[in-house]
């Protein structure tokens, strides 16, 4: 059922010194796991190979129905990828969203998320958000919720635990020491 995995953290200091990477809050993708070839997030990696993100806080562009909590997304500085909802107050460690679905970005350009408009994600977080694994799910935009639901309730654990334990670098920060 999962698609894909990425896992996001902040890098150590002496990586972020190392490949020039002024920022102390950006979330470098560190691990992947894409065994369907999942082609949505392409758009966020850069020239170097590195895949990126910041957290943001949603208000400054969500638009959402106000019984949904998003405080914070994930974005490129260019591109949003996804909200981030944190619903069960019990399970703070736990979010879910989507890529927008809007055929235009806010500044009239295409969106490249446009065809990927019915995936879902599912995030695992620590409590500063330091580490985000996104779980990817082609086409379960409209069952977010219950795979939300699986998620707290531990059924998909193993399918987690597998895509962890398949996880390779996207990019190799190491080679810049």
């Amino acid at each position: 059922m999962l698609t894909a995995y990425y896992k996001l953290e902040i890098l150590q200091d002496y990586l972020r010194q190392a490949n020039k990477i002024n920022s102390k809050t950006r979330l470098d993708c560190t691990l992947q796991t894409n065994p369907k070839n999942y082609t949505g997030l392409t758009d966020f990696v850069n020239a170097k190979g590195q895949m990126y993100f910041y957290k943001t806080p949603a208000r400054e562009f969500v638009k959402a129905n106000c019984k949904r909590l998003a405080e914070w997304a994930l974005s490129n500085g260019k591109l949003n990828l996804s909200s981030i909802y944190f619903e069960d107050i019990d399970f703070p460690q736990f979010g879910y969203g989507y890529p927008n679905a809007n055929r235009l970005k806010s500044n009239r350009e295409p969106n490249p998320l446009f065809p990927f408009r019915n995936d879902a994600y599912l995030f695992i977080t620590n409590a500063d958000l330091s580490q985000v694994e996104v779980l990817v799910i082609a086409e379960g935009r409209n069952l977010v919720n219950a795979y939300y639901q699986r998620l707290i309730d531990g059924e998909l654990d193993q399918e987690v635990q597998t895509l962890r334990q398949q996880a390779q670098p996207l990019f190799d920060y190491g080679s810049a020491i």
